[in-house]
């Protein structure tokens, strides 16, 4: 592998903030759908059990998460053969369109059944973009790092998801609070998807200015796809990292996005009310996510870090429901920035560790492709699945006991993984 050159401080800082900025359109838009389930589901879906409408809509969601392996597949592929800096651009302006168009569609009242196809539609070309741009920034920016520097520069990735997921959440808040619920179920909801649309343009300026890479795609025998690569040389790889991933899925969706929308169902917090408690906490893991890194650099080997806290969130995740129910505003709090605390250690070590499981020649096709299987099996479908759980089993507990055994099965496929921190990168 070629060490990175020298470079200054101000051009490392234009590659974070480019690598960040694609994270923050991706996760700011995921969020929001997230967050605005309840609202989306009565606008695009036809009015009756609330239930089975919020049951469609988070279908929605995770329809768009389905579509992210095929999206890795093609990104993962260009950017192993024709470099990371390419895959950038597309994928940026790909995330970016899909969002402004769901702020500017009629609704269902309008459109009737055409205005929910189209939804599932936008959601299926944003989760195909979606596909290539995690992997690609955080592959982009570990690769470009001093070894000893690589966990705090993957770090950055999810420092970006993190901004994205706080924006997801604070923009619907706080546009219900400026206009009112009436308003914004009227109009006022098509706001935070084209603000989406002005983060995207500062985002497309800022990667073409990217420097080129220091070591360029290999030259390929015809037939040498990334792909057979992956499948043939680390298929055991492969399989454990999209186990790994699924249980990271369930482990930051439920907690992150789907808690608020549980709580206001099944307690005395409202909607809005949660959100900002939810932003406030996350709004914490941008101070952690990169200390995080930072320490995963010199301190506790990754792996092993990392299996210690998917364990402790096996053991506190029904604790910390039965709390959240309680509806007491400080505990409810304390619960909150517990969760956003715990899911900080993955956040800011799992980019680093997965781009380090992988040989260069296939490297971001292997992680494009296993990260994005296990977040659209398993971190997509979460909300829908602690939804149903719920249904089927009688007991609004239900989520809890999906996120524990998730906290469990990631814990014990870590500490099956050979851990890379301290090697070069292959």
């Amino acid at each position: 592998m070629t060490e990175p050159v020298p470079e200054t401080r101000k051009s490392r800082a234009r590659v974070v903030a480019a690598g960040m900025i694609g994270n923050v359109i991706e996760w700011y838009d995921f969020a929001l759908y997230g967050f605005m389930a309840v609202i989306i589901s009565e606008l695009f879906f036809p009015h009756g059990d609330k239930t089975v409408s919020l049951l469609a809509t988070y279908g929605v969601f995770a329809a768009g998460f389905m579509m992210r392996p095929l999206g890795a597949l093609f990104f993962g592929h260009l950017g192993d053969t024709i470099g990371r800096k390419p895959v950038l651009i597309i994928s940026v302006v790909m995330m970016v369109l899909p969002t402004i168009l769901l702020g500017l569609m009629p609704t269902y009242q309008d459109w009737g059944i055409t205005a929910s196809i189209c939804l599932v539609l936008i959601r299926l070309l944003q989760g195909f973009s979606v596909g290539g741009e995690f992997s690609s920034s955080a592959t982009f920016m570990v690769e470009t790092a001093p070894m000893d520097r690589r966990g705090l520069a993957g770090s950055w990735a999810n420092c970006g998801a993190v901004a994205g997921t706080v924006l997801g959440a604070g923009t619907p808040a706080t546009v219900i609070w400026i206009l009112g619920e009436s308003a914004v179920d009227d109009w006022g909801w098509r706001i935070p998807f084209l603000l989406g649309g002005l983060v995207g343009v500062i985002g497309l300026l800022l990667r073409r200015g990217l420097p080129e890479e220091e070591a360029p795609p290999e030259k390929r025998e015809p037939g040498d796809h990334p792909i057979v690569r992956v499948f043939r040389e680390e298929r055991d790889v492969l399989l454990r990292v999209i186990i790994f991933t699924s249980a990271y899925g369930v482990l930051y969706y439920l907690p992150m996005v789907y808690l608020p929308t549980w709580q206001s169902l099944y307690s005395d917090i409202k909607l809005h009310e949660a959100l900002f408690i939810a932003t406030l906490a996350m709004a914490l893991q941008m101070v952690l996510v990169p200390l995080v890194g930072h320490f995963t650099d010199w301190g506790m080997r990754r792996t092993h870090f990392l299996a210690l806290i998917f364990g402790l969130v096996g053991v506190v995740a029904l604790p910390l429901f039965i709390l959240t129910e309680t509806g007491i505003v400080w505990l409810v709090i304390m619960v909150y920035v517990a969760f956003a605390a715990l899911i900080a250690g993955p956040l800011g070590a799992v980019p680093t560790t997965l781009v380090e499981a992988f040989d260069r020649g296939h490297r971001l096709t292997g992680y494009s492709v296993s990260f994005n299987i296990g977040m659209a099996f398993a971190g997509g479908t979460a909300p829908m699945v602690a939804t149903a759980l719920i249904a089927v089993s009688g007991t609004h507990y239900a989520p809890a006991g999906y996120l524990a055994l998730a906290g469990l099965v990631g814990a014990s496929v870590l500490l099956l993984m050979r851990d890379h921190s301290r090697e070069e990168l292959r």
